[in-house]
């Protein structure tokens, strides 16, 4: 069975209003036949696809061996992880590159290049793309939104230099008077690297399949 049909027939497991729409919107558009990046890793037809079937299969796997779906004390509040949550993040975490690299023909293969009609964003970008389909739970959108890790917290931009991220490292503790302790928390609940990490392992994990698939592809032999 070949990536693309792997991928569909995971998401068919999804018992989710808008998911059919959903999965004829990835194949409308160039998801399956897209590179995952110009020259990083995966920069081939069918890279973006084998790359989101990678950190599919590393995050299952990883998940039953820290058995992550059970709730762990030292005081942390994890979210409840359904099934689906092992399926749509590492799935289609990447759905913001849809549409993002122009194959050009150089002699005998391609080579591509950023579009740069392509919209802004990248995490939020795939929950905004995703959303137009299917609701997505708390726990899900916060391992997509995180799952730049480190690397989210600045965005490259073309003309040169770093811009502020997607999201902060640690929450914003500015608005924290007239609250109680208990609002506080709740206000900066996910909202931060950091926060996001520490309440919910999976999140974290999401970052490192998603390095570890980078690296498997950038550095295979």
């Amino acid at each position: 069975m070949e990536t693309k049909e792997k991928i569909i027939a995971l998401l068919r497991k999804v018992e989710r209003p808008g998911i059919e729409e959903l999965i004829q919107y990835l194949c409308l558009s160039d998801f399956f036949e897209a590179p995952a990046s110009t020259k990083f890793h995966g920069c081939y037809a069918g890279g973006l696809a084998d790359h989101s079937y990678s950190v599919y299969k590393l995050l299952s796997a990883n998940c039953v061996l820290l058995n992550l779906g059970t709730a762990v004390d030292s005081g942390q509040k994890p979210l409840a992880i359904t099934p689906d949550a092992y399926i749509i993040p590492p799935l289609l975490h990447d759905v913001c590159k849809i549409g993002t690299y122009l194959p050009i023909k150089e002699g005998s293969k391609f080579l591509y290049y950023w579009n740069k009609a392509q919209p802004k964003g990248h995490a939020t970008l795939s929950i905004s793309r995703i959303a137009k389909y299917i609701a997505l739970t708390e726990i899900e959108t916060l391992m997509i939104k995180f799952h730049m890790g480190v690397y989210g917290l600045n965005e490259f931009y073309e003309e040169g230099g770093w811009q502020t991220g997607e999201y902060p490292i640690r929450g914003d503790y500015s608005k924290d008077e007239g609250m109680t302790k208990e609002e506080s928390q709740k206000a900066r609940y996910g909202m931060s690297l950091a926060n996001a990490w520490y309440h919910n392992p999976i999140v974290k994990l999401m970052y490192f399949c998603d390095e570890l698939s980078t690296m498997e592809s950038k550095y295979a032999n």
